[in-house]
This record gives C-alpha cells, structure tokens and sequence, in this order.
C-alpha cells in the first residue's frame, strides 16, 4: 500500500545505522511548508500528511519503523 496524500510527492527508503541498531526510514518528499512561521505554511494539509503517514507506518510496521517528511518546495525561509 502506498502514502496515499497528494502532498507527497516522492517516497524514498533508506537506512539509518548506527553503532547498535539499523532503522529502515521512508522518506517522504512534500510540496508543502513545514515551517510553521512561513506565511504558505498549510497546517492542515500537513496535519493531513502526517497522519496518513502514521496510519502507513501501522499497517507497515514490518517494513518501516521510521517515516522522514522533507519539504521541497520552493518557497524556504
């Protein structure tokens, strides 16, 4: 089952290792502002974003242990 949310843009894996544990992460790419300062921060469509990552990390949780959302809109502060 794929993050269904038409604010993620691209779904990558990845591994995150450290000296005692390996973590499989989910990188989400959005084309929302997740700055909450920024004046095109969408709190709701984010809110919306998250929890539907969530509920993808419950029915995953054999796959996935950790969901990464990164922001790669244009408009930074």
């Amino acid at each position: 089952m794929p993050l269904n949310n038409p604010h993620a843009l691209n779904v990558l894996f990845a591994l995150e290792i450290s000296s005692t544990r390996m973590v499989s992460v989910m990188v989400v790419e959005t084309d929302l502002q997740l700055n909450v300062k920024h004046p095109r921060h969408e709190a709701e469509a984010v809110n919306k974003l998250v929890s539907d990552a969530r509920k993808y990390l419950e029915t995953n949780a054999d796959q996935v242990t950790n969901i990464k959302i990164i922001s790669i809109c244009d408009n930074q502060v």
